[in-house]
């Protein structure tokens, strides 16, 4: 009876324990901000210094084939008393001080929040590889938010053509429509052309049989060919920019297509995957002139 009553006591206790956990969460406001910004808490005299250097370049390296530079992530740099409540609830928050260690914790002011500590006074080698080692756990973090975002909600019936003819899932945004399928390709558009907006966008998928061809080579030669297939003006044609390098980083090709005898062209990213004695290729392009191509190519990094 006693050992009974014991372990009452105990399930009681867990449970309560647990319960308290769970409003904690519950009581901390949702967090704000986007993925790509990034509340860079630091003294003046660390950001015009060294570190803020080494921040910089880290952080707001420019993305690969984009025919403007843009960056990664923005930085928004704090001094310590600016450091207010109203930033407090930001998405991505980094601290940089003597008064830190390297560490980082989740959830301290608002949910899904990501708080990043950096001891300032470590030694350069040490500084960069733990900001290389932050923006790499960033990258991530943003790429799986965009693809679980997708997940909720896609075009399903997009997913299970594309599961049954390649056998790779994707979640491509419901706003594509399904424009060309046939036995080893597939197509999915978006378009949007008004007074406010120029916007285009493809998805991509076809396949290939694996030969002893150089596999970068040939993925490059055949993603031009399967270009064509994207409906243009009589006398166009979708191609690769030859003036411009393809440029292979975390498994992702990154360059740029144009479209021959008219004036337009954008980012192109293409991403490949090996099944038996098969190449399934993915790849998503997307037009919008005069206006910043980060978010589209984030998206397509993380859905493809």
């Amino acid at each position: 009876m006693k050992a009974n009553i014991t372990t009452l006591f105990l399930l009681i206790t867990i449970m309560v324990s647990c319960n308290r956990s769970g409003n904690q969460n519950k009581t901390l406001p949702a967090n704000t901000g986007n993925q790509k910004e990034i509340i860079l808490v630091i003294e003046d005299k660390l950001w015009e210094g060294k570190k803020g250097e080494i921040l910089r370049e880290i952080f707001e390296k420019e993305i690969a084939g984009l025919p403007q530079s843009e960056k990664l992530f923005n930085l928004i740099q704090l001094n310590p008393k600016g450091f207010t409540r109203f930033f407090q609830t930001h998405k991505n928050i980094m601290v940089v001080s003597s008064d830190v260690k390297d560490s980082y914790s989740k959830d301290k002011w608002a949910n899904g929040q990501t708080v990043f500590y950096l001891h300032s006074d470590s030694k350069e080698i040490d500084f960069i590889k733990y900001c290389n080692k932050t923006c790499s756990f960033l990258n991530r973090k943003e790429l799986e938010e965009i693809k679980n975002s997708y997940k909720e909600g896609h075009n399903k019936d997009a997913r299970l053509d594309i599961k049954e003819q390649f056998g790779v899932e994707l979640f491509l945004p419901t706003e594509y429509t399904v424009s060309l399928k046939k036995e080893g390709l597939f197509i999915a558009d978006f378009h949007s052309f008004n007074e406010k907006e120029d916007l285009l966008k493809y998805i991509i998928v076809y396949e290939f049989e694996l030969t002893d061809y150089d596999l970068e080579a040939e993925i490059i030669i055949r993603t031009d060919s399967i270009l064509k297939y994207i409906p243009t003006n009589e006398g166009g044609c979708v191609q690769i920019d030859k003036r411009f390098s393809i440029v292979k980083d975390n498994e992702i090709y990154r360059g740029l297509w144009i479209l021959k005898n008219e004036f337009m062209g954008g980012p192109i990213i293409i991403r490949s995957t090996s099944i038996d004695d098969k190449v399934v290729v993915s790849l998503g392009i997307v037009f919008n002139p005069n206006e910043n191509k980060r978010d589209f190519v984030r998206t397509f990094e993380a859905i493809l």
